[in-house]
Order: structure tokens, then C-alpha cells, then sequence
């Protein structure tokens, strides 16, 4: 017998996007499904959308009051059947075959709880993201930046069972790379090397104004208290901000910014000598030359060796 796979689609003012999301649910070539909706205090159309499809396997649940995306993934989480959990946000949509690829490579690979995709954007500057696909790569990736992409994720049901949910205190930015970052000691990751999900990518003035609304900063900024403890060296706190920043941003770098950066480079070179973490720092190295200034550049035209990797550093990171 086929095992039940819950997909989870939280939803806040969706109305625009929820019909697509749930079409390319309905359509999965793998049918033995839950299609679990949670409504947090919408205000527009989205309950009625989602209540004109006519398939048994749709749930709608409702809540009046919107406390976050964090907790309604809890709820979700709570109200999910299934053997196994799927993710898909409001405005994502599934490639057809998604559910059966992830149930088939889990199959394959039973020691692994949690499996993300490759995504494919509606951005025209990046229409498609890789990323890296073993646990030992994504065990690395994660202390620098998220590489498991939220609405791409199945995992195996294990959240009620061991008490392990998202942090509600994150609400609604960086909710999931925290899960992700905490469970990475005690989870079996994997990215499937195949563009499964369509991924609605924000971005501007709107993705500005929800990393605002969502205290993305301070959420931020909790997440790398956890991450610096990993770090065998105490940073000056101006090191530290100044290296994060670098980490999510491409503005051009005094000289006092870039040997704060040069200098948490260098430590972690040395605390840590995975492979892939090596290759990691090699690619912020190539960024922090790329972003200097002309005159640095000269100074540190060492650096140029890198760019002879460029090929190699796009395979793995598209960011």
C-alpha cells in the first residue's frame, strides 16, 4: 500500500496565487495525498478559492488571527496524517512528478529525513537555483547561508513524535533556516539535483518591505549568535556584522570592512578543513576581491588564481 504523503499550504492573502499552488497539487503523478490548508486572518478571497475546488483529499482550516508563518506551519505540522511531510507555500507551484521523485529518492536513500529540490524562479536574473546535494555539502552550506528551499522540502513525519517544530519566537523571517540550522546535527539532509518546485522569488522594494515587517535583521542576527559558537575564535562584534553583511550583500569595501572580512576569512580557514567548506571560503574570497576597489584589487591581485574557478564556484553557488 502507498504511503501518505501530507502536503502543508500555509496561506496569508493568497487569494492571487492559492488556485495555481493547489492545481499543481491535484495534478501530482503520486495521488495518495493530504492537501492541508491553514488560513490565517486573510481578509480577502483566499477561503473561497480554496473551497471551489471539489477534491476530497483539500482541507481548509481557519484561523482568524494571523500569528506568524512560523506558528501556522506548527499547526499544519499538528494536523498533518501523513508518513511523510511536503511543503509548498501559497504562491510556489509543483512540477507534476515532485512527490513521486522525492518518495522514490527517500526510498533509495532511507537514511535520509529531509529533501529538498532545485527550484526554478519567475526571476529572469536567476531562473533557476542548484544547490548542494549530500548532507556533508549542506551540513557546511548552512552555516553560511539556507540552501534547503522551504517550499521545495519533504521529510520524513517525525515533528510530533520528537518535539521538534519551528520557532515561533522567528514568526515570519528565517523561520526555516533556523529549523534547518538546528536540526543539521541531527537530521540526514539532501537536495534532489532536479528542478522539481516553481519558487516565486520576492524581490526589491517588496522583498524590503517584508524583511521589515518581519524583523528579518533581528531574526538574522539570533540565528549567527547560534553560528558563532561553532567558530573556535571570539570575533570583535564589528568583525562579525561586518562579515555577515558581506555574506548577503555585493556593496563595494573600504579597506577597514575588508580586513574585518579577511579576518574572520582567514580564522575560519583554519578552524575548519572540509573540502567543501574550503571551496566555500575560496568563493567569498573571490567576492570580497571582486567587490574591492580598483587599487585593492592591485594590492591583492594574488586572488586573481580564483577566477580561474568561477566555473566551478557557479555549479554550486547561484546566489
Amino acid at each position: 500500500m502507498s504511503v501518505l504523503v501530507s502536503i502543508l499550504i500555509p496561506a496569508h492573502r493568497s487569494a492571487l496565487t492559492i488556485r495555481a499552488a493547489i492545481e499543481s497539487c491535484i495534478s501530482q503523478s503520486y495521488s495518495n495525498i493530504e492537501i492541508i490548508v491553514l488560513n490565517t486572518g486573510s481578509g480577502d478571497h483566499t477561503a473561497e478559492v480554496v473551497r471551489d475546488f471539489k477534491d476530497e483529499r483539500i482541507q481548509l482550516h481557519e484561523s482568524s488571527e494571523n500569528k506568524g508563518i512560523a506558528a501556522a506551519r506548527n499547526q499544519l505540522l499538528k494536523l498533518a496524517k501523513g508518513e511523510f511531510i511536503a511543503w509548498l507555500d501559497a504562491d510556489d507551484e509543483m512540477m507534476p512528478e515532485r512527490i513521486e521523485r522525492q518518495l522514490a529518492y527517500f526510498g533509495q536513500y532511507p537514511e535520509t529525513d529531509i529533501a529538498g529540490t532545485w527550484i526554478k524562479t519567475d526571476n529572469d536574473e536567476l531562473p533557476e537555483r542548484k544547490l548542494p546535494t549530500s548532507h556533508e555539502e549542506i551540513y557546511q552550506y548552512l552555516w553560511f547561508k539556507n540552501c534547503m528551499i522551504q517550499p521545495s522540502i519533504m521529510s520524513r513525519n517525525f515533528y510530533s513524535e520528537e518535539d521538534i517544530f519551528y520557532d515561533e519566537t522567528f514568526a515570519n523571517t528565517a523561520e526555516d533556516y533556523e529549523l534547518w540550522y538546528r536540526l543539521r546535527d541531527k537530521k540526514h539532509f539532501a537536495n534532489i539535483p532536479e528542478f522539481l518546485t516553481l519558487y516565486h522569488m520576492t524581490t526589491g522594494a517588496e522583498l524590503e518591505r517584508k524583511k521589515k515587517a518581519g524583523n528579518f535583521e533581528m531574526n538574522l542576527n539570533a540565528l549567527w549568535q547560534m553560528k558563532w559558537k561553532a567558530v573556535k575564535k571570539e570575533f570583535e562584534e564589528k568583525q562579525k556584522s561586518s562579515f555577515v553583511r558581506f555574506l548577503y550583500n555585493n556593496d563595494d569595501l573600504d579597506n577597514n570592512t575588508m580586513r574585518e572580512i579577511r579576518a574572520v576569512l582567514n580564522q575560519l580557514k583554519q578552524d575548519n578543513k572540509d573540502p567543501f567548506f574550503q571551496l566555500i571560503l575560496k568563493y567569498h574570497r573571490l567576492r570580497l576581491w571582486r567587490n574591492m576597489g580598483v587599487l585593492q584589487k592591485l594590492v591583492h591581485c594574488y586572488d586573481l588564481r580564483y577566477l580561474s574557478r568561477w566555473a566551478d564556484f557557479k555549479k554550486h553557488f547561484l546566489v
